[in-house]
């Protein structure tokens, strides 16, 4: 089987138009009619109905049946062929979200220095949902990311690594910055700074919020750890972050939240399930893990 006809036919039936079809992968609409010929005969049933009178495409249940199987499949084909092509780039596809990269990645570097790993590295820094995507897709060889808790992608292998408390952060001469610890809910007139969508900073933030009903205005959200700290010391807000994210260096107070059941952020190494590593990649999980 051509599994060039299994593309022409997932096509055909998204798009229900043969001279489109052809159109859209540079070929001529004779190419997609035996591309479907050649599947009816191979499966000994018909798949597409076509109305000769109106020109109109009408899929049969078996035609739905294979669709269903095929995207499947078409998506493997393709994550196999970016796989491939991975093997043969002495690169190791990295993602490495901003906090991560600033905060936790620094105590590994080391280890991949004496490896002669780090010149290996192409990385990719992004909040983890995009991240998680682009490993989905094929995009990266192995990531390090972030979630609330433990990161949970059946899809996925997932090996948790270390996970931190979430802090409020103010500056030091803040009123709340003498208290040892908050609860959100007496944080209601409180403006703060956050990061943007897509980092899981945003979604613990969205936890505190609906766990205490109250809706604390943000003022200000930015991708950038550094310029979210900038704001903090200028007062604009108070913010939100992974303990391991502020250090002595930042001149910030950090207080704890007393709210039960908190959320923590958890960092695990990321790849995905089936993938056969090369020997770079594999000596690179073992030192991550």
């Amino acid at each position: 089987m051509n599994t060039r006809d299994l593309e022409y036919f997932e096509a055909l039936v998204k798009i229900k138009n043969f001279s489109q079809v052809a159109a859209d992968f540079g070929v001529t609409q004779p190419t997609i009619t035996m591309a479907l010929k050649r599947l009816e005969s191979h499966f000994g049933i018909q798949l597409i109905d076509r109305d000769q009178s109106h020109g109109q495409l009408t899929i049969t249940p078996a035609g739905e049946q294979l669709f269903t199987r095929v995207q499947v499949i078409n998506a493997q084909l393709a994550l196999a062929q970016k796989e491939l092509a991975a093997t043969r780039h002495p690169q190791i596809r990295f993602g490495l979200p901003p906090i991560i990269g600033s905060f936790y990645f620094p105590t590994l570097a080391p280890r991949l220095v004496a490896a002669d790993l780090m010149t290996r590295l192409d990385t990719h820094e992004d909040g983890s949902a995009n991240l998680l995507t682009a490993l989905r897709a094929g995009h990266l060889d192995v990531a390090l990311l972030g979630a609330i808790n433990a990161l949970q992608a059946p899809d996925l292998d997932v090996r948790q690594v270390t996970t931190a408390p979430f802090t409020l952060v103010m500056p030091t001469d803040h009123p709340l910055a003498k208290r040892s610890q908050v609860d959100f809910a007496e944080l209601a007139t409180e403006p703060f700074v956050s990061l943007s969508e897509g980092f899981v900073h945003t979604k613990a933030l969205a936890w505190f919020v609906t766990a205490t009903g109250i809706q604390p205005s943000i003022v200000y959200r930015t991708p950038d750890v550094t310029l979210l700290k900038q704001m903090i010391h200028a007062r604009v807000g108070i913010g939100l972050l992974a303990q391991m994210a502020v250090t002595a260096n930042d001149h910030l107070a950090t207080v704890a939240l007393t709210n039960a059941g908190q959320p923590h952020f958890s960092i695990s190494v990321v790849t995905r399930r089936g993938q056969v590593f090369t020997p770079a990649m594999q000596q690179l999980l073992t030192l991550l893990n």
